[in-house]
């Protein structure tokens, strides 16, 4: 999906959050919820998490799950801020 060492940036970080949900082709702004997504509990959160943590780490990056807001309440725009504020 990606290249190695790529700057996080605001579009990048949506997109990896978008992906790496169940039904990114449903996405159509950053302040829908998680849950429009696919994203309906805790467990898929969890998947979702391990989701973003792999594509960060193909770019270089990492990031610590519990620093990833994620689940059916929280807006696309509100996940991908903290990715791009948390992830070295």
């Amino acid at each position: 999906m990606l290249e190695k060492s790529e700057a996080l940036t605001p579009d990048l970080c949506t997109t990896i959050v978008v992906e790496t949900t169940p039904h990114p082709n449903k996405f159509h702004g950053p302040d829908q919820l998680l849950k429009d997504l696919g994203i309906t509990g805790d467990p898929a959160a969890q998947v979702h998490k391990a989701g973003i943590i792999s594509e960060l780490a193909k770019i270089g990056h990492t990031i610590d799950a519990a620093d990833i807001s994620t689940g059916p309440a929280v807006e696309v725009g509100d996940c991908s801020f903290s990715v791009l504020s948390n992830a070295k």
